[in-house]
């Protein structure tokens, strides 16, 4: 802990510097007349596990850290830009750096452009051309694709995180009655999109997992594939097809929200990538939730999925079933917040005589509290639960695991805005204003 704490007192210098840097790109796209929005943070952490080896270490254990990883960690640094290019259209750039298991030292996490007209007659209109998660989730709603309740991400959303990214066009309608004197807003989404052939393989190599790491777009993930260690990379291109999603969500007074998705990547389940040494993975799956959150501080979170997903080498199909379903309670007291949540998963595979099943459930205790808009410090307790019958057929291990890990976190946090030059005010020659910080 006293480690952690000297680490801690480090994040505002890293954070600062890459604010620098932040804005040195910002700078560079200043053709537009308008402020850069950025956000910054850094966190550092602590965990003790008896967990199995972890999926991220070629093994089959459902948590990002297990009984060999070292106690103190670093986390997640994150930066992100918005650049307005113009009144309409703006740039949205997240990346990332994990502190293992990348291939790259920073990585992006999304990417795209957006255009979002003024609204019309209580109708207003977005299109995102380039990399992004799919709407959905009514857990992970912070920045960065994140959930601000608990340090861990349900299986549902982790498994997004891990290995579901389209990139291509999405379009966007809501409707906008609270500004009509109504008590409802409504809104359809629909995306046309590439690059996710692969999506699927985790889930047939090692199920479901909890914790807190999303994929960046140019990086891999490992996993155990017949008993041997191997790595791909989740978002490429291997059949041609493009690949839709379409989805929808409707909320009613700013207290409760319903939201369901359809995705389908229509991958050829036959078609190989030698340079890759990846099937495309044909993955369809079914999302949907609710949320409703009261006048007093209580959330409650209900979110579920369901889908398959396969391949055909030599024509044969082999397919994997999978659900899971999740529930969360959160109470905010102030700067203070408590939420437990439970999970249920499944994985069933066809045919049964290979590896691939499994079933589980776990359970998440978290406490959160903010200090100021820059720090937040985060207490974590997870028990999972989980058969898989692949590890005593790969690993020679029981095939039931209770796995448990209590984890301490430390956030730094910055939010603020680059203003560019101004096309009216100083032309192309005026200099770029240093970076203002929110605190």
């Amino acid at each position: 802990m006293g480690r952690l704490l000297s680490l801690s007192r480090s994040a505002p210098v890293a954070v600062h510097a890459c604010a620098g840097l932040l804005w040195m790109l910002s700078s560079l796209a200043s053709g537009a007349a308008r402020a850069a929005d950025w956000d910054l943070s850094l966190d550092l952490s602590a965990a003790s596990s008896d967990g199995r080896k972890s999926y991220l270490d070629g093994g089959l254990g459902k948590l990002s850290t297990d009984s060999h990883d070292a106690a103190l960690q670093f986390g997640r640094l994150r930066g992100a830009l918005t650049q307005p290019l113009g009144e309409v259209v703006s740039l949205r750039v997240d990346a990332s750096r994990w502190g293992s298991h990348d291939v790259n030292r920073i990585d992006l996490t999304e990417a795209y452009l957006e255009y979002r007209p003024y609204p019309w007659d209580g109708f207003r209109t977005r299109v995102r051309v380039g990399a992004f998660y799919p709407p959905g989730s009514l857990e992970n709603r912070a920045a960065g694709w994140e959930t601000p309740y608990t340090l861990s991400s349900s299986p549902i959303n982790a498994w997004i995180a891990e290995e579901i990214r389209p990139v291509g066009l999405e379009g966007q309608v809501q409707w906008l009655g609270s500004r009509l004197g109504r008590d409802v807003d409504l809104e359809l989404a629909a995306a046309l999109f590439g690059w996710n052939d692969p999506a699927g393989t985790q889930i047939a190599r090692h199920g479901f997992a909890l914790d807190d790491r999303q994929t960046p777009l140019f990086g891999r993930v490992r996993s155990l594939d017949f008993g041997e260690v191997t790595a791909y990379e989740p978002f490429r291109r291997i059949d041609g097809r493009a690949g839709f999603y379409v989805g929808g969500q409707a909320r009613y007074l700013d207290r409760l929200a319903l939201s369901a998705l359809h995705y389908d990547n229509q991958a050829d389940p036959t078609a190989y990538s030698a340079a890759l040494d990846v099937y495309a993975w044909q993955t369809r799956f079914d999302t949907a939730g609710l949320r409703l959150e009261s006048g007093g501080g209580w959330t409650g979170i209900v979110e579920w999925l369901a889908g398959t997903t396969a391949i055909a080498p030599g024509s044969q199909r082999i397919e994997w079933a999978f659900r899971a379903r999740s529930g969360l309670i959160s109470r905010s007291l102030g700067p203070h917040m408590l939420t437990v949540r439970f999970d249920k998963f499944e994985v069933v595979h066809a045919p049964s005589s290979a590896p691939g099943s499994e079933d589980g459930h776990a359970w998440t205790l978290a406490y959160s509290f903010d200090r100021g808009l820059n720090w937040r410090f985060s207490l974590e307790w997870l028990r999972v639960t989980s058969d898989v019958s692949a590890r005593p057929v790969l690993l020679g291990e029981p095939a039931l695991a209770t796995e448990s890990k209590v984890q301490v976190a430390v956030r730094y946090a910055l939010h603020g805005s680059f203003p560019t030059r101004s096309m009216s005010s100083g032309g192309a020659g005026s200099a770029a204003t240093p970076p203002s910080f929110a605190q």
